[in-house]
């Protein structure tokens, strides 16, 4: 298995933006010292659940201070950038990082976040899927000559040039939609589920990957390549005891989801709801190191899959706290599953 972080962003009252930003670009630098594999960062604005609405300048930033960790984009938000800006930016933020850069791409969800950036709701997939059509091509052929719907592009080359060949990783990260997971399975695009889908449903989306993929021609041998490279978002605390972990992980867990009006979208009751129905749901993973290793373990076994991007940092949690949960997790827990 292999462990990644999530980095939201988020604004809690309790702290201030430059608190809370150099406090989570941080965390993600310990990564290097932990032996985590990769560092996922949000993009959103309007919002205080998620104030980062270029995650490029983070990106570009955390390149500038690591040596060894990927570096992904959870996800960029591809309807509401001009395509060629997003691909230069992108190749820059991998040439900076030596190839260590994944492009999570996704449609973006947020009606608020459209109209603030003038772009119209209703025009959320076909941008989605003509911008990722111009970032791959232009990437692998390093120049461009586009007229589509939304975007017109004279002949131009891309510069500079991603490292890797013949671009970045890619992945479609996946909130609750099937219709997605089909996307992906077509292409044999890997997936990143949020923490919404449950065990079942996420046990459900493998499988439904798996028969996509075979229908659509792809062979038996390349599906399982891609199948290992599968993960999803879980919520995860490691403490003393499972009720030290519960009480040291509410305050911001429950602001988090008091904040986020679109609980609903993610698989979660759009009514509000007390601590226990988000861990009843087990999104969560918290408790002793052995506790969330059996967690762990169980997930793996009856979902397949393969990964887990760890939310140590959800809804603000206390710094401190999140390193010693993030140390915990690296000496006691990671160690059963390599």
């Amino acid at each position: 298995m292999k462990f990644s972080t999530f980095h939201l962003f988020s604004l809690p009252p309790w702290m201030t933006g430059a608190e809370m930003l150099h406090g989570e670009l941080e965390q993600a630098e310990w990564l290097e010292d932990f032996g985590f594999e990769e560092a996922w960062l949000a993009e959103h604005n309007a919002r205080v659940y998620g104030v980062v609405g270029s995650l490029q300048i983070m990106a570009a930033a955390l390149a500038a201070k690591t040596k060894r960790i990927r570096i992904g984009a959870a996800v960029t938000r591809l309807p509401l950038h001009h395509p060629l800006h997003t691909a230069e930016d992108l190749a820059l933020i991998d040439v900076l990082s030596d190839g260590r850069f994944d492009l999570g791409f996704g449609k973006g969800y947020d009606p608020l976040e459209f109209e603030t950036y003038g772009v119209p709701f209703d025009e959320r997939e076909s941008r989605w899927e003509e911008a990722l059509d111009i970032v791959l091509r232009i990437w692998r052929d390093g120049r461009i000559q586009h007229e589509g719907k939304h975007w017109t592009i004279p002949e131009t080359e891309l510069l500079p040039k991603p490292v890797q060949k013949p671009h970045p990783p890619v992945y479609l990260m996946v909130t609750q939609s099937d219709e997605s997971v089909v996307y992906a399975a077509k292409r044999l695009f890997p997936i990143i589920m949020g923490q919404g889908p449950d065990w079942d449903n996420a046990r459900d989306k493998v499988q439904l990957y798996k028969r996509t993929a075979i229908e659509a021609g792809h062979g038996l041998g390349e599906i399982e390549e891609v199948l290992p490279l599968f993960a999803q978002l879980k919520q995860v605390h490691v403490s003393d005891s499972k009720q030290k972990a519960r009480d040291e992980y509410e305050k911001g867990l429950m602001w988090y989801f008091a904040t986020s009006a679109n609980r609903g979208m993610f698989g979660f009751n759009k009514e509000p709801q007390p601590y226990d129905y988000y861990l009843q749901h087990r999104s969560v993973m918290l408790g002793t190191p052995e506790e969330v290793a059996d967690q762990i373990a169980e997930y793996r076994e009856y979902t397949g899959v393969n990964n887990i991007v760890c939310w140590f940092n959800c809804g603000g949690q206390p710094h401190e706290q999140v390193r010693r949960s993030m140390k915990t997790f690296s000496d006691k827990v990671m160690p059963r599953f390599k």
